[in-house]
Formats: structure tokens, sequence, C-alpha cells
């Protein structure tokens, strides 16, 4: 599957392009645990998620998808 040409909506749920958008905006897993009122550990299992949905194996990869998709700039 080609992620890049693939809607996030399509591939992702709700509170994991809030996740995306959130780590694209430099926020650690500890402050978006704070800001969405989750656990740091269940941002964790949702960058995992949101990893191996898109077929990427890093931070990077995550980023690149983000911004070729426009949920960050």
């Amino acid at each position: 599957m080609d992620t890049i040409q693939t809607l996030p909506s399509e591939i992702l749920t709700k509170r994991e392009i809030e996740i995306l958008k959130l780590i694209g905006g430099g926020y650690s897993n500890t402050q978006i645990g704070k800001l969405l009122e989750i656990s740091h550990r269940t941002v964790d299992t949702h960058r995992t998620n949101i990893r191996n949905k898109l077929g990427v194996n890093s931070l990077a990869g995550m980023i690149k998808y983000a911004l070729k998709t426009g949920l960050i700039q």
C-alpha cells in the first residue's frame, strides 16, 4: 500500500491523527499524555500503531508522512 497517496483518515483513527500532529509539533509522549489526559504509555502504544499502519520504522518516517499529507507544516 502506498500510504502517501492514501488519506490519513483512511489509515489512522482520529486519535492517532491527533497524536501524529502533536508528535510533528515536537511534543514528547509525556507532554502529549498530559495534553490529552491519557497515560504516556497509551501515547507510546498509539505511536507504535501509527508506525505499523504507515509501514514506517522511525519517527522520521512518521514525520515525513505527516508533512506529505499536510497534517503538519
